[in-house]
């Protein structure tokens, strides 16, 4: 295409005069021939989400012609409106105001027509989601609204995913709320109390009050709360008690004044799973809980800011305790000619711990920048275990049984002071500096009675473990950036640290099973050759240069591209002092790297976006791997160290395309493949001895791995009302992987080859009208292993699930209704035993009562009792089968309650 114009317009109602978000499209002028569907409309809100006005632009030829613009919106008549084209050199034409009619009521006898809204549309290049659109049971907080919104996924651990990109931060009101914890707004915001929320790039606070775009943009999901709900106060309050002694308990209290939020969150309970009734894949047997917990934990954060916003404080606090049991039975066979190997672990163990953690972030952006962030952590440990590991061939070849206990102290300190210097009219170079100290100590106790039944022999040691570390670190980085020529800008980064390392882990052989700080005369039961003391110094300095643009998409643009070419240069020199028995040693490193990288993407006016980036890394080994030592500290595993050691290089290939359709399907499209090539990475080689049933490991360098995959993903809505939506994600894999095996017959491991190919599929299709929702989902997994070693045994192994979810909320009544039910399939396997179907019920009722202020709610996990809490892995040097002691099925009555407060408007 030539040159173009671009057709700019608004569109509003003729008697209120608000702007309309219409469809509007270019005609030739006989109305029949479309030259542009869906032109781009732009939403400029203010800060409650209302909108100011919604212009139009539609890119044309530039040439005298004269085009009809049409605008459609339900509930309104259809307009049109002629626009001349000239020969003039302006690049914009004016359109006259579009003014829409309302459509003429007609009544068809008691039927009532409502509007359908949009649960998702753009604007610009933000995605925003209408809260409202969504038909959620009182009772629903955050997590249950995200779960619904098209094209958003959750894992369990809280990340947020949008069309497979990873959400980096949720704000709040488009302020930080617990920094990364997603975990805490999403359990405990209602979703009464949104308005809408909003997916985008966002500029550092501090580049929007400097007009600079120094900083990379956060990919954020910003929740906008409803304007009453912006100040006052927002509190809920649950308990709840279950079978099998379970209980919970928890609050949530939200404060907002003209200045300040203050947030504090508690939680009590013994449920030690995070799985919800509805979540997908929540129940499957290997996300069976394998730890009974109990936890106990206080959080509070205050965020204030002045009234001209440039002045920013945020203070968390947060007190974590927790009780964690454990019972575990494992078996292992391992694949060698002749005869399998095989291993039995029998294991208990009880944890408890706590910590407190205190951080302050202090920013000023006026009259210069600075910002001061502080954190304190302080916390303990202590536990108890007992295993009992039996090693048999043909028969028992040796066994032994362990007793232990352990306890331990932490802290950590840190400070970092971020600013900006002034060397010239609008150039700054940005500074950081910090400093941090931590220590850790800790004593272990164990007693291990090991039994050699080829050459019969009883071996009793008692292992009594003192451990010391001691990190304090400094750093100082400083950052330039300036222009190179039009719209390119370089980069200049310079990062020194420096940082001492003191370890203290010394191994005593007493004849009772006591603390290191319960026994006397240390120096005469030391294991020497298991004791060491090391002081490591590391000093690194990173040179970073990059060159780039930083173009934004302008809504007169059909395209805007942007590019990045880097070259980091990391230098590390260590120093270790090693004193282990007779060892005593000193090692020095230093390495020097090259890594660059170079990006590439593509953004076009139609919501298509292509990005391409190319990166290589190298790491240092770890200095203490480099030792030649030797640990025998547990009987049955000998460790030891590999001079001249290297690090992990790699190299790493990637390109993603991302496609947003037009119309009432709001389809997502989104395709991406990598590439990635292991140029060195470290392996540990295993040496078994069938006398005693010794393992000796040994850290060594491998090469020539590679990890190649393909995905794509796309969500589509059907239908002018949206009342079904369905997604689908198909990834492929293959992973040629490098790795130290041991071969059918022999007990010295070698080199080896597995090739792995996997294929993937995950869908859904959704129905949701009104109270009622509905969601099939399907998801399977093939995997295709195969060796490079003549006794390698092919596996050809399939997983897959299926299942049903409903939810219906009764009217007048206002009951809901909730129930899941899902098939968790294994096929393929080398034993009956690993072939298994696990089918997972869950139900739940909930009834609201005084305006969904309160919730009843009754759930009841697994109800047929057929989760198995066995889990079973297989590859092609073993297979083992693991049990954990768990409750998965249980039923648990909540009482939920929710309150507001708002001030009275003046």
């Amino acid at each position: 295409m030539g040159q173009s114009v671009t057709l700019v317009g608004t569109v509003q109602d003729v008697f209120l005069k608000k702007p309309l978000v219409a469809k509007v499209s270019v005609y030739e002028m006989d109305s029949t021939t479309c030259v542009l569907d869906s032109v781009h409309v732009e939403r400029i809100e203010d800060y409650n989400g209302d909108i100011l006005i919604a212009p139009y632009y539609a890119h044309v030829k530039a040439v005298r012609h004269d085009y009809l613009v049409r605008a459609e919106l339900e509930g309104y008549d259809v307009v049109w409106q002629k626009v001349s084209v000239s020969d003039s050199p302006e690049k914009q034409v004016p359109v006259p105001t579009i003014e829409m009619r309302r459509a003429r009521h007609v009544t068809l006898g008691e039927v009532v027509v409502t509007a359908t809204k949009v649960k998702m549309f753009y604007r610009g290049d933000t995605i925003v989601y209408d809260a409202s659109a969504f038909s959620l049971p009182d009772g629903s907080m955050l997590d249950d609204l995200i779960r619904q919104m098209p094209g958003v996924t959750m894992n369990e651990a809280g990340e947020i995913f949008v069309n497979g990109k990873k959400v980096d931060e949720l704000l709040l009101n488009s302020r930080s709320f617990f920094g990364s914890n997603n975990q805490i707004l999403i359990d405990n915001l209602p979703y009464y109390t949104v308005k809408h929320i909003k997916v985008y790039d966002k500029k550092s606070k501090r580049d929007e009050v400097t007009g600079r775009d120094d900083a990379p943009r956060q990919y954020v999901m910003d929740v906008n709360l409803k304007q009453d709900y912006q100040r006052g106060y927002i509190a809920n309050i649950e308990g709840a008690g279950g079978t099998d002694n379970r209980w919970l308990g928890r609050m949530f209290g939200l404060g907002f004044t003209d200045f300040c939020r203050f947030t504090l969150v508690g939680n009590a309970n013994n449920v030690n799973e995070t799985q919800h009734i509805g979540k997908t894949g929540s129940w499957s047997p290997e996300r069976s809980p394998h730890l009974m917990v109990t936890t106990r934990s206080v959080r509070s954060e205050t965020d204030y800011h002045s009234r001209d916003d440039m002045l920013e404080d945020i203070f968390r606090a947060e007190f974590v305790s927790s009780k964690e049991e454990l019972q575990m039975y494992q078996r292992h066979e391992q694949f060698l000619a002749g005869n399998t190997p095989l291993s039995i672990t029998d294991r208990t163990g009880q944890s408890e711990k706590w910590q407190l953690a205190l951080n302050n972030n202090f920013t000023m952006y006026a009259p210069f920048f600075m910002m001061v962030y502080t954190d304190f952590s302080y916390g303990k440990r202590k536990g108890t275990s007992n295993s009992m590991f039996q090693q048999w061939g043909d028969t028992l070849t040796a066994s032994m049984r362990t007793i232990g206990m352990s306890e331990g102290t932490s802290w950590n300190g840190l400070m970092q002071v971020l600013g900006d210097i002034r060397v010239g009219e609008g150039k700054n170079i940005t500074y950081v500096a910090k400093a941090e100290h931590s220590s850790d100590k800790s004593e272990s106790a164990s007693h291990y009675n090991t039994r050699n039944y080829v050459t019969p022999s009883v071996e009793q040691r008692y292992n009594i473990g003192d451990y010391g570390k001691q990190v304090t670190s400094g750093e100082l980085k400083l950052d330039y950036i300036g222009k190179a020529f039009d719209k390119t800008q370089f980069r200049i980064k310079n990062i020194t640290g420096l940082s001492r390392t003191a370890i203290h882990d010394y191994l005593y052989h007493p004849d009772t099973l006591l603390l290191a700080s319960q026994l006397e005369a240390l120096s005469s039961i030391t294991d020497l050759s298991n004791s060491y003391d090391s002081k490591l110094r590391t000093q690194t300095n990173t040179t970073e240069i990059s060159i780039y643009t930083s173009n934004e998409l302008q809504p007169d643009m059909k395209s805007c591209t942007n590019w990045l070419f880097g070259l980091q240069v990391p230098l590390t020199r260590q120093k270790l002092h090693y004193q282990r028995g007779s060892l005593d040693t000193i090692a020095t490193s230093t390495t020097l790297f090259v890594t660059p990288w170079l990006s590439y993407s593509l953004k076009t006016a139609n919501k298509r976006e292509l990005s391409l980036n190319i990166r290589h890394t190298q790491a240092t080994a770890n200095i203490y791997d480099m030792i030649n030592y030797r640990d025998d500290s547990n009987p049955l595993v000998v460790k030891l160290g590999t001079p001249g050691l290297k690090g992990n290089a790699s190299t790493n290939f990637g390109i993603e395309y991302l496609g947003h359709g037009n119309g009432h399907s709001q389809k997502q499209w989104k395709a991406s493949a990598s590439f990635d090539y292991h140029h060195r990475d470290v392996s540990q080689s295993v040496m078994y001895n069938p006398t005693n049933g010794i393992y000796t490991y040994k850290p060594e360098n491998v090469r020539g791995a590679y990890f190649a995959s393909v995905k794509y993903q796309i969500y589509s809505s059907v239908g002018e009302k949206r009342l079904w939506t369905w997604q689908n994600c198909m990834d492929a894999n293959h992973h040629h992987s490098i790795d130290h095996a041991m071969l059918a017959g022999e007990t010295e491991s070698r080199l080896n080859a597995v090739n792995t190919l996997t294929m993937h599929d995950n869908a859904y299709i959704q129905y949701s009208k009104g109270p009622l929702n509905i969601r099939a989902t399907g998801d399977i997994r093939w995997r295709h292993s195969e060796g490079k070693m003549y006794d390698f045994e092919t596996l050809n192994a399939t997983d897959f699930q299926y299942g049903l979810s409903a939810r219906y909320t009764i009217p007048v009544l206002n009951t809901t209704l909730s129930a899941d039910g899902t098939m968790y399939s294994r096929r393929g396997y080398g034993s009956s035993e690993l072939n298994t179907d696990d089918f997972v019920l869950n139900a739940s009722i909930s009834q609201s009562f005084f305006k969904g202020k309160l919730i009843a709610r009754i759930e009841a996990f697994d109800l047929l009792h057929q989760l198995s809490s066995t889990q079973y892995t297989v590859n092609a040097q073993g297979r083992t089968e693991t049990w954990y002691r768990s409750l998965p099925h249980y039923v648990m009555a909540h009482l939920v309650y929710h309150w507001n407060k708002n001030p009275k408007k003046k």
